[in-house]
């Protein structure tokens, strides 16, 4: 459990901005997420960037993707954050624009529906295709994917939906194949998929290829104190933290 000390050390570090919106959630496990997920953020930036979390300061798109200040080299510096139930996910990289997405796998049963309607036509004909034990894995495969891009790109889930195609069936290899159908704009992307936990999938996109991802888990650790390094990975520099905040 994060100790009512923690909570109150994080939530020293918002913003009134964030400490608004943290009130106005109506109930307390909702809120303590949030003081959470934002706390823990402004955690790892500020190491990054050797600066206080306090004294960070967020710029957001019409969107509402949160960048750092230009003061902070934001232009430079990129990172997502995601969460579900009590599992909060964080990237941090120079490469280049990026976004994560989490979920965890469960029966939903306007799946099929919700495919059809929103997803192309050759994800709804493949995911149609499938066993009924193998849909709860591809849909969250398909949604992570398809968000986790379009949260890289500041457009949202909600605008773009059907024009992002991604791979997604069950041990089949993540990967952007066609933006608004065309495959060479896709090419410049790389996906990464994600198990953070036993019964969820994530993905994380970002704007450049040939990337490899460097993950560590925080776990019962105490996020305060959670130490945030660089590591040189392949080609590229890409950062994830994983913390389970138990609430």
């Amino acid at each position: 459990m994060v100790s009512s000390d923690v909570l109150t050390d994080f939530m020293v570090t918002l913003s009134p901005l964030e400490k608004e919106r943290a009130g106005k959630f109506r109930f307390d496990l909702h809120r303590n997420r949030f003081i959470v997920g934002r706390g823990l953020l402004r955690t790892i930036l500020g190491r990054y960037l050797q600066i206080g979390p306090s004294k960070l300061d967020f710029v957001y798109s019409p969107q509402g993707k949160p960048a750092l200040d230009l003061k902070f080299g934001g232009g430079g510096f990129h990172f997502n954050l995601a969460h579900t139930e009590d599992l909060v996910l964080f990237v941090v990289t120079r490469v280049g624009p990026v976004g994560i997405d989490v979920e965890s796998i469960r029966p939903l049963k306007e799946m099929g529906d919700l495919v059809a309607r929103f997803f192309s036509q050759r994800e709804n004909e493949l995911f149609q295709k499938l066993p009924p034990d193998r849909k709860p894995t591809a849909f969250f495969n398909l949604w992570t994917r398809k968000e986790a891009l379009l949260k890289a790109t500041g457009e949202g889930i909600t605008r773009a939906l059907n024009l992002v195609e991604v791979s997604f069936l069950p041990d089949e290899p993540a990967c952007v194949l066609a933006i608004s159908g065309d495959s060479e704009k896709a090419a410049s992307w790389s996906l990464h998929a994600l198990s953070p936990a036993p019964g969820f999938v994530g993905a994380v996109a970002i704007q450049a290829r040939n990337t490899t991802l460097c993950c560590w888990n925080n776990n019962d650790r105490l996020p305060i104190s959670c130490q945030v390094r660089e590591r040189q990975c392949g080609r590229s520099l890409t950062y994830l933290a994983v913390s389970d905040t138990k609430l």
